[in-house]
């Protein structure tokens, strides 16, 4: 007998110690809750505060993880710069949507800036200045972005029926079902969560820089240049050059520039593909169905690599973070 009590004492001191060890539960909150809570975990910094609340695939943890310099990189100023802008001016008025309670759903007012248009700006200012001058520029993705974040970017307000609850928990916001919400909570910036800036390089030195946003390329620049055998005019090359300039600086959405120095006639024309006329683009050879996925009607990065490796070309794609967020 003395042997079984002393055994039940064992057992209920080991329970009493392991629920010490056991962590608290979560406190429970109401839908419009979980939103305030998330938004204000968003205002602090607290990534760890607002985990809870978000889905594995959400873009909120690519945003905070960027911002580290050991993962970012030499994007991680970008985004601890456009983080701060966004939660400086962020504002957020939630209540649950009366009769829908049950489904979780809460009407949110939502006002944020949004530097969509500046970063496109930006992005066409630096395609042109490497055009015409032979600069970096456009391979700077950080750099052109960051200029783009000096300003106070577009005031965005739009109001959303949020949903609170889903397959991954009773308090977790579904990453696609708020897709925009989340996506005003990054201003603007979540399609350059997966950017990157690939050049290939063809044996005869002609060069094309890509830049993309996942799979989907958003402008490009062409580079070449040719070596002059003597047998045409310094006129003639010059007409040449004009001549360059004029037909693919009349396509919409395309920059070119051309010239000849030390006997080497050089041109490059860039690419801003969200307002450049595609067809015009086809039918001057610019993209082909061998460079197009075909799928989602935008040019692929990952068709245009293939493409252009089976031709010769040597890609190298770069996304200025040090590991993928």
């Amino acid at each position: 007998m003395r042997k079984c009590i002393s055994l039940l004492l064992a057992a209920v001191l080991c329970l009493g110690l392991a629920a010490c060890q056991l962590p608290s539960p979560r406190e429970e909150l109401s839908d419009e809750e979980v939103v305030l809570t998330l938004v204000e975990a968003f205002r602090n910094g607290d990534y760890e505060g607002l985990k809870p609340y978000i889905s594995d695939d959400n873009p909120l943890h690519t945003l905070f993880a960027g911002m580290d310099p050991e993962t970012g990189g030499e994007m991680s100023g970008v985004y601890r710069a456009l983080y701060d802008r966004v939660r400086a001016s962020l504002t957020v008025t939630a209540q649950a949507a009366e009769g829908k309670e049950a489904w979780g759903t809460v009407d949110a007012t939502v006002s944020a800036p949004d530097y969509t248009a500046a970063i496109h700006d930006a992005m066409v200012e630096a395609l042109a200045g490497q055009v015409s001058t032979g600069s970096t520029a456009f391979h700077d993705m950080p750099e052109w972005i960051a200029g783009a974040l000096q300003g106070a970017g577009r005031t965005h307000e739009e109001t959303f029926a949020l949903h609170v609850g889903n397959r991954d928990g009773e308090m977790v916001m579904d990453t696609n079902t708020n897709r925009e919400f989340f996506a005003m909570l990054c201003g603007g910036f979540k399609p350059y969560l997966n950017a990157s800036i690939t050049t290939c390089t063809f044996p005869d030195g002609s060069t094309w820089i890509i830049e993309a946003l996942g799979d989907e390329i958003m402008a490009m620049i062409c580079t070449e240049q040719v070596e002059t055998d003597g047998s045409y005019t310094e006129e003639e090359l010059a007409r040449t050059a004009r001549s360059f300039m004029e037909t693919y600086s009349a396509v919409k959405g395309v920059t070119a520039w051309a010239g000849v120095e030390g006997g080497v006639f050089s041109a490059s024309f860039g690419v801003d593909m969200e307002n450049a006329d595609t067809c015009a683009l086809n039918n001057m050879g610019i993209i082909s169905d061998r460079t197009t996925a075909g799928s989602g009607g935008w040019l692929s990065l990952e068709s245009t690599i293939s493409g252009f490796t089976r031709e010769g070309a040597g890609c190298v794609t770069e996304t200025f973070k040090n590991q993928e967020g």
